[in-house]
């Protein structure tokens, strides 16, 4: 009899060393992977501290909405696109479930990345990448060729409304980023449809040239009356080297008219000091947000949802303080 009972207390703990093992494997393994929250890295190109601020905005918002972990992954002015490639590679191996990131050269991460395996979702957003076709890439832009179109139209209005040279001079500057590029093509083909016809200049850096800054005020006396800037960068740049030029180029007659695309602070600063005439931005607070639930649908899903539409508008000095753009370009207040 008391063998007996050995036995049946033998089978007893062996049972519930059993039952206890599959209650810690469903906890730990199946509810413990629904519980815990998706990690998700984000990898911008670099250009100034505040170039990304709505943006970012829009992702913690959206980080903090859905229960999210974001790793916010720091690039330097002047990295290149392998550096980033290799950014993107490292956090994939550190196993996050998906990637935002904004090409700092849009061909040349392409070619970088086009012969890795890439199993998690990447989500470009304003720039993206060239070269690549898979069911784990997917872009966020805005409608960069009408950007460009809506920034010709304004300058042209200005134009008839002044009465003054017909010459646009162009900053071309980042234009290895699609973004950039499509813009330039939008601004030119609208100013191409100008009649009496506008004279259209480039002004373009080459290697061992000074700061963008200072390169753009050595070359004002080169420049048309309105100065066109695509990018964020080059719009504060180019406002930065007016105000510095002003006062001794308006003694000798000549003043200049700038437009730009952006949405930073210091763009906001310069319409409203009237360093700029106006300039286009994007909503980039949507962006950002979207960004982040692209991810966690595909996540759920598996798939991406159709594309998203990112709305852009021209903002004037008169316009600056009107609620929408007050709403998108002062997110914080």
């Amino acid at each position: 009899m008391t063998q007996k009972r050995n036995h049946i207390a033998i089978w007893a703990v062996i049972f519930a060393a059993v039952v206890l093992l599959a209650v810690s494997y469903y906890y730990g393994a199946i509810r413990g992977t629904s519980d815990s929250p998706s990690v998700y890295s984000v990898i911008l190109y670099q250009n100034t501290d505040n170039e990304w601020t709505t943006l970012l905005e829009g992702i913690r918002q959206a980080e903090e909405d859905f229960g999210l972990k974001v790793n916010y992954v720091n690039m330097s002015t002047g990295d290149t696109a392998q550096e980033q490639a290799e950014l993107i590679r490292r956090e994939i191996d550190s196993g996050v479930s998906g990637i935002l990131f904004a090409a700092v050269d849009s061909k040349a991460l392409g070619d970088a990345l086009k012969d890795d395996n890439i199993q998690i979702p990447l989500v470009a957003l304003e720039t993206g990448i060239s070269g690549i076709s898979s069911s784990n890439y997917f872009s966020i832009t805005g409608d960069d060729y009408g950007m460009g179109q809506a920034l010709g139209q304004k300058i042209l209005k200005d134009m008839e409304e002044q009465g003054s040279q017909r010459v646009v001079t162009v900053i071309r500057e980042y234009m290895e980023r699609d973004s950039v590029s499509q813009r330039y093509e939008g601004l030119v083909d609208q100013l191409k449809k100008a009649e009496p016809p506008v004279e259209i200049q480039d002004l373009s850096r080459k290697e061992g040239d000074f700061s963008l800054r200072l390169y753009i005020g050595t070359n004002f006396q080169k420049c048309g009356q309105y100065i066109a800037a695509l990018d964020k960068v080059s719009t504060e740049e180019a406002a930065a080297a007016w105000q510095g030029e002003a006062s001794s180029r308006e003694q000798e007659g000549k003043t200049f008219r700038i437009y730009g695309i952006g949405n930073t602070l210091q763009t906001v600063t310069d319409l409203d000091n009237g360093l700029l005439q106006g300039f286009v931005y994007q909503n980039e607070f949507n962006m950002g947000y979207e960004g982040i639930q692209t991810l966690v649908d595909k996540e759920k899903k598996g798939y991406f949802t159709e594309q998203v539409n990112i709305k852009y508008k021209l903002v004037t000095q008169d316009t600056l303080y009107e609620s929408d753009n007050e709403r998108l370009l002062f997110p914080s207040i």
